[in-house]
């Protein structure tokens, strides 16, 4: 029983003593990962008070949208908007957003050449060849 206590002892003396000397020698675990440096980036104070402000907003917006009116008379609340406004505005935003999409599509449309003008070619080098003679060696046959 004593025996195996001394085993225990000399074996964790043994490690202990073997892991200071890896330590020492090893490069790898003394190495130390480079320190960030203390600066903070501009985009990234924006980023922070950005998300901040929107989780604040939007915390307020579904509390006013979810909240009876009896709860914000109680509460001494009695100016806010008209729920109406809570499902008027995204949906408004929204239309907004397709129509702008839908009207950006349609000024690409028809400010662009049709697809039969000429004006709509573009060759790379235009002295290598002129246009008439490429169309006449194409589709002249």
């Amino acid at each position: 029983m004593w025996g195996n206590l001394g085993r225990r002892v000399a074996s964790s003396r043994f490690a202990a003593a073997f892991l200071r000397r890896t330590r020492k020698g090893s490069s790898r675990l003394t190495e130390r990962p480079p320190k960030r440096s203390k600066a903070l980036h501009v985009g990234e104070i924006y980023g922070f008070v950005g998300a901040i402000t929107t989780t604040v907003f939007a915390a307020l917006y579904f509390a006013w949208a979810y909240t009876p009116d009896a709860v914000l008379h109680a509460l001494g609340i009695y100016y806010y908007p008209s729920k109406y406004w809570a499902l008027a505005l995204p949906v408004w935003l929204s239309g907004t957003a397709v129509a702008i999409f839908w009207l950006y599509e349609g000024m690409n449309l028809a400010l662009s050449e049709p697809l039969h003008s000429l004006r709509s070619l573009q060759d790379g080098d235009p002295g290598d060849m002129p246009l008439t003679q490429v169309n006449a060696m194409l589709f002249d046959r």
